[in-house]
């Protein structure tokens, strides 16, 4: 916009304001929505969403800060280097799409009806694993230690179970015997049978004896044979739980197994929290920036379909994504790719007030189409770079999915978006507030 109303006037200052004005709302409506998309991370359960979530929404804030202000100042001050450096745009014109959309957007309306269906069996299908050592490279000391007291010893997946002093002694020996008897227990080692065989003074250091022998808790050991984060781990715990609390109703059974089973959970309730959350709020702002309600149900629509999409080649291609993944994945690339949709669709409501909707959509994609490219390749690069270099797989899980979903979301909103515009285009107009 600066270069283009620096070809208009000599006055720099003034061509510089121009594009600011005519930048302003844009920039902040498609921040808004990005910012609310990170925000609902904090919805999350697991405050590893909060975490992600607020870091990621200040860097937007302070990236929309500094859009505003200090670049167009430096803009100004390095005018002459910038025009020095200038070379030709290395992108192409994009003539073809334009053309191919006007002429085919009937064609492009029943590919993505058709496309939906495989998006939608894909997206609810995709295999998730939750087991966290999974996603860590197998020559990490941790895994290999796991892997030795597997083979050597065969201990898979042992928990702890808490249970109040007052429990009586021939209590506990009968939970211990019923716990044996369960399938997947090899070995179950309450506090007292420790005392009992004579090691307990004489080989446990001070500090576990002072766990054993403890004025308000007992403690009771179980190794488990199955993996963990297993369907068979997870029904064991449950039962285990059951049958502990018949003996003390606040007795606690912990350990990596508990602790995934409880993991599923809450990733379960995390997942619709987040993707219902991020869909309200950002529909909800781009209600007040467009001053539309049809148009941003056909954007969300469009992004969500991205999103689908994006997720449903895991489950055609056979890849377990991590459960973290799963969860924050669509909020990104909602939050994220909603941009391309809003430039799309603000730059489409401009040109709607001067001309019919084939010509808006030709100057539309005339204009939008190459800082949607741009935008989306600077997503892409950012994000595949650190799936190629990472070994933890749950970091290259997530930037894989972004990477790609950069990818999908930036043809959805050059191919499909535009053909919805067209097909509903009275729907929009008539609920849509005209500037």
């Amino acid at each position: 916009k600066y270069e283009f109303y620096k070809k208009k006037t000599r006055d720099k200052k003034v061509a510089m304001s121009n594009a600011i004005k005519e930048t302003f709302v844009s920039v902040i409506g498609s921040s808004l929505t990005t910012v609310i998309g990170f925000l609902s991370l904090c919805a999350m359960d697991l405050t590893l969403g909060t975490d992600i979530g607020l870091v990621m929404a200040k860097g937007v804030i302070w990236g929309v800060i500094s859009t505003l202000t200090l670049f167009p100042s430096l803009l100004l001050v390095f005018d002459g280097v910038i025009d020095k450096t200038t070379h030709r745009v290395l992108l192409p014109k994009f003539e073809r799409v334009q053309d191919f959309v006007v002429k085919r957007y009937k064609l492009i309306l029943v590919i993505f009806v058709v496309l939906m269906v495989p998006a939608l069996i894909g997206n609810g299908n995709y295999e998730v694993y939750y087991k966290l050592d999974k996603s860590l490279p197998e020559t990490l000391d941790f895994n290999v230690a796991n892997k030795e007291l597997a083979d050597k010893f065969g201990i898979v997946s042992p928990e702890i179970i808490i249970l109040d002093k007052g429990v009586k002694s021939s209590d506990i020996e009968e939970l211990s015997t019923i716990l044996k008897s369960v399938d997947g227990i090899d070995m179950v080692a309450s506090g007292a049978e420790v005392m009992e065989s004579g090691l307990y003074s004489a080989i446990l250091p001070s500090d576990v004896r002072k766990i054993l022998d403890n004025d308000k808790y007992q403690l009771m050991i179980i190794n488990s044979t199955y993996e963990i984060a297993s369907d068979e781990l997870n029904n064991q715990v449950e039962e285990v739980n059951n049958i502990v609390h018949k003996y003390d109703r606040d007795a606690i059974v912990a350990g990596e197994g508990a602790l995934m089973r409880d993991l599923v959970t809450i990733a379960d309730h995390d997942f619709n929290m987040v993707n219902y959350t991020s869909i309200l709020f950002i529909f909800v702002v781009m209600v007040f920036v467009l001053k539309s309600i049809g148009l941003p149900i056909i954007l969300i629509c469009a992004i969500e379909f991205a999103i689908f999409t994006n997720m449903a080649i895991s489950y055609y291609t056979g890849t377990a994504l991590p459960f973290i993944a799963s969860i924050v994945v669509g909020t990104i690339q909602l939050g994220a790719t909603i941009d391309y949709a809003i430039l799309m669709s603000t730059k489409y409501l401009e040109e709607r007030d001067k001309n019919d909707k084939m010509v808006s959509i030709r100057n539309t994609l005339r204009s939008s189409v190459p800082s949607i490219v741009t935008s989306a390749l600077c997503f892409f690069g950012a994000t595949i770079s650190v799936y190629l270099y990472t070994k933890i797989d749950m970091i290259g899980s997530i930037c894989n999915l972004l990477s790609r979903g950069a990818i999908i979301s930036m043809l959805v909103v050059t191919l499909i978006l535009p053909a919805l515009l067209i097909v509903f285009d009275k729907f929009i107009m008539k609920t849509t507030r005209r500037r």
